[in-house]
């Protein structure tokens, strides 16, 4: 574009242009977080179908169709890792971004100021988180998605390759993802003396509590106190070694956005294993629906949020080893 003799008009009050153009970004940042689930969402139903359809080797175990020339893709367990990833992945992000259109209502609409503040709080600390860590999980499971394609996933013909590019720009506009954890690491976590991340603490230890009582819900529990845990460590870290190294802050941003971002959807999992379980329990709704809910939510525990402790282990590193690099060394 060129904007050469380009006639402009003043929108908005002068030198307040800046002030207006975050309050819109802050709700981009939402809209985008939408966009990547979206694109590994049709990626991930794409490669279900595909899996389906697609007849190559036989099960480890024996022929799980013996009158065909082959089995299915769904009788490996290396394309059935990646395909519960993504559903692991998707359905708790799908989750975790109803949650926070929740939010932006109640900031506007709910009845009572301490509940809009409350509202305000949880939706500024986890905008970065959802903008940051979903696209990222968008761009990784249509890349998974592509991957269950073999060959077949990196031509046009099929259409993958063209979800992975869609999905990518995702993490780069409205703020890199790089920049969304800068935010939530430089000012989020901060902001009015901590009030959002311990509220955020406090949610999720009530929801923990609670679950503890509920026989089918008490082990998964626990392991979201584990990794719940080793977020609450990690944020305690950057508060002691973050003001007097700053580098220590950035270094930890992008890792402390995804222990966060495995902890609220490892949230969103306890709530929608409770559900579903309390369907099951009724005899309500879609059996086979809410029994893949509660095996999705084991595979999470076992398989996902373990990463919490990994990404801990990253923040805890700080910025030494990333700083020492002479630049004509890289």
């Amino acid at each position: 574009m060129n904007y050469d003799g380009a006639k402009g008009w003043l929108v908005g009050e002068e030198n307040k242009g800046l002030a207006a153009m975050f309050i819109m970004m802050n709700a981009a940042r939402l809209g985008v977080g939408l966009q990547g689930l979206s694109q590994g969402e049709i990626a991930y139903q794409n490669a279900v179908q595909y899996a389906k359809d697609r007849r190559q080797g036989r099960a480890l175990t024996g022929p799980a169709e013996p009158n065909e020339k082959a089995d299915t893709l769904f009788v490996h367990p290396d394309v059935r890792r990646m395909l519960m990833e993504c559903k692991a992945y998707l359905e708790g992000a799908r989750a975790i971004i109803l949650w926070a259109a929740l939010q932006v209502d109640l900031t506007h609409y709910a009845q009572d100021e301490a509940e809009r503040q409350t509202a305000d709080d949880l939706i500024s600390l986890l905008t970065p988180v959802i903008k940051g860590y979903v696209t990222d999980l968008g761009y990784y499971c249509a890349t998974l998605a592509q991957q269950v394609y073999g060959g077949h996933g990196y031509i046009r013909e099929w259409g993958m390759e063209q979800y992975v590019r869609d999905a990518r720009i995702a993490m780069i506009y409205e703020g890199t993802n790089g920049v969304q954890a800068m935010d939530l690491v430089g000012r989020k976590l901060a902001k009015d003396g901590g009030r959002a991340v311990q509220l955020f603490f406090k949610l999720v230890n009530e929801e923990i509590e609670a679950a503890s009582a509920e026989p089918a819900a008490k082990d998964y529990a626990a392991q979201l106190q584990k990794a719940l845990g080793q977020l609450q460590a990690a944020t305690m870290w950057l508060v002691q070694n973050a003001m007097a190294a700053p580098n220590n802050a950035g270094a930890a941003a992008y890792p402390y956005m995804q222990c966060m971002g495995v902890v609220a959807l490892g949230w969103m999992w306890l709530k929608m294993l409770r559900a579903s379980s309390a369907a099951l329990a009724a005899g309500e709704g879609d059996k086979a629906f809410h029994e893949a809910k509660q095996i999705t939510a084991r595979f999470y525990a076992e398989r996902i949020l373990p990463e919490a402790g990994a990404a801990r282990r990253k923040i805890e590193g700080g910025a030494e080893s990333i700083m020492a690099m002479p630049v004509e060394s890289f």
